[in-house]
């Protein structure tokens, strides 16, 4: 018998999920509730990517100010949908929904609960040098990401795995993962997992300040930064009074006394910078109102201040 879907998802970390729920034949998507459409890129109103996807592949798509409004669940009730899957949509599930389809609606979340609850979980995972992260599904109540957990899909991490790389390879484990809880839904519900509140941890939101470099910091801690926030906010040092992005570094030993933080040497590979236990070789980097490059491409026409302390 076929399963009827309603999906929740706003941003690109959805669509993968949709599509495969789309494409699996025991699976019916009868709608897709996703966010409005906003000004994006060069000033154009466009549909988030979730109803991008939802009208290339004929589905209806909704986009309510409120989920929890009467129009919304009498559509939703409309469908009688045996489930509601919720993937990054932007608002939460109120108590007439979680009522009406008690341990029914499946939320995707990108870490292994119950680590990293709450926004930003792919990019603490990083932060806080994680050897490994994923992707669960969960039930949904009023707390949130507190529900029990169904199923989790693994990835490894290394000190060199950016954010848009785990972003990118957690929507694409969420494929499998949200049509296979589907599927075998009563076995994963049978042997689903309560979380165990005493390991949880909560993952802040990201903030541009955030990004600063600074360093009186451990080589690894800036290296799990720049890999965190290579997609956004970015990291960045203050050179000069003008703040440089930092894209790229390598890390190597000490091998000068100089203070923490100040230019050392500079050479076509890299600006050398001692922090608190290592040396950063910075490797690419990027000014205001420039683009992205090597130090061996700034360097053709620029030079480097030896002695300038990074702030």
């Amino acid at each position: 018998m076929t399963k009827k879907i309603v999906f929740m998802g706003t941003p690109e970390f959805a669509v993968n999920s949709l599509e495969a729920l789309h494409e699996d034949p025991n699976i019916s998507v009868e709608l897709v509730i996703t966010g409005k459409d906003k000004i994006r890129g060069r000033n154009k109103l466009l549909p988030t990517k979730v109803k991008e996807k939802a009208l290339e592949l004929g589905i209806k798509s909704y986009e309510p100010d409120n989920v929890n409004s009467k129009d919304t669940i009498e559509l939703i009730n409309s469908i009688n949908p045996d489930f509601i899957v919720v993937v990054a949509y932007g608002q939460m599930i109120g108590d007439q929904l979680l009522e009406t389809y008690k341990d029914r609606i499946i939320n995707i979340h990108s870490s292994i609960l119950p680590k990293y609850r709450g926004a930003a979980p792919m990019q603490w995972a990083i932060l806080n040098k994680d050897s490994k992260t994923g992707v669960s599904t969960m039930l949904i109540e009023k707390s949130m990401d507190t529900g029990d957990v169904l199923d989790i899909a693994y990835m490894d991490l290394t000190p060199e795995t950016s954010i848009n790389e785990v972003h990118d390879h957690l929507s694409f484990l969420s494929r499998q993962l949200i049509v296979d809880t589907i599927n075998n839904y009563d076995d994963l519900y049978a042997h689903r997992t309560k979380q165990d509140h005493s390991q949880a941890t909560y993952s802040k939101k990201i903030t541009k300040e955030m990004g600063h470099i600074k360093f009186d910091e451990k080589a690894e801690d800036i290296q799990a930064k720049i890999m965190a926030f290579s997609s956004w906010p970015s990291t960045y040092v203050v050179y000069n009074d003008e703040k440089v992005k930092i894209h790229k570094i390598n890390i190597i030993d000490k091998y000068t006394d100089d203070e923490i933080g100040k230019i050392f040497a500079c050479d076509d590979q890299a600006i050398y910078v001692n922090c608190l236990d290592k040396c950063i070789a910075i490797k690419e980097i990027q000014f205001p109102g420039k683009r992205r490059m090597s130090i061996e491409d700034y360097l053709r026409g620029n030079s480097i201040d030896i002695g300038v302390h990074l702030q």
